[in-house]
């Protein structure tokens, strides 16, 4: 006999869900902060490559979150795939935005690189202090059958 899938992933949804949200939010404030800093550093170039420095890492970090939230319900062999294959599909798209981005000169390469490297930072540190501090039982009750 096979047993059913239990639902969402037991420790999953919480941290994932705050994650997401507090991920975005920080996000937002990061590429203003990028942007302008930026601008006031380099220009309009300084402008894109802060802008693009944080929209980049964060979409290749929420990809996964997203696809956690997504995928919950399946069973953890399913899930586990479908977090692997997103890095896959994650790591090609990254080569090819950066492939595509090397020749253009429309951004400050310099400004690009510093808030890619803190937007990277940050959006891991989130995330890691998120799922630490998230309080998640490590069993769950089941239902009484009678």
């Amino acid at each position: 006999m096979t047993e059913e899938p239990a639902g969402p992933l037991p420790g999953v949804r919480k941290p994932m869900t705050a994650v997401l949200r507090w991920g975005t939010t920080g996000s937002i404030v990061a590429m203003i902060l990028a942007g302008l800093i930026g601008w006031l550093v380099a220009g309009s170039q300084g402008f894109w490559g802060g802008i693009l420095g944080i929209v980049i890492p964060v979409a290749f970090f929420s990809i996964t979150v997203i696809v956690a939230l997504v995928t919950l319900r399946v069973n953890p062999q399913v899930f586990g795939a479908a977090i692997l294959g997103s890095w896959v599909v994650k790591i090609v798209l990254l080569i090819a935005v950066l492939a595509l981005l090397s020749g253009a000169d429309f951004y400050s390469r310099t400004v690009f690189f510093i808030a890619f490297v803190l937007g990277t930072i940050g959006y891991l540190l989130t995330e890691a202090i998120i799922v630490i501090k998230t309080r998640v039982p490590y069993l769950e009750p089941r239902e009484s059958s009678d």
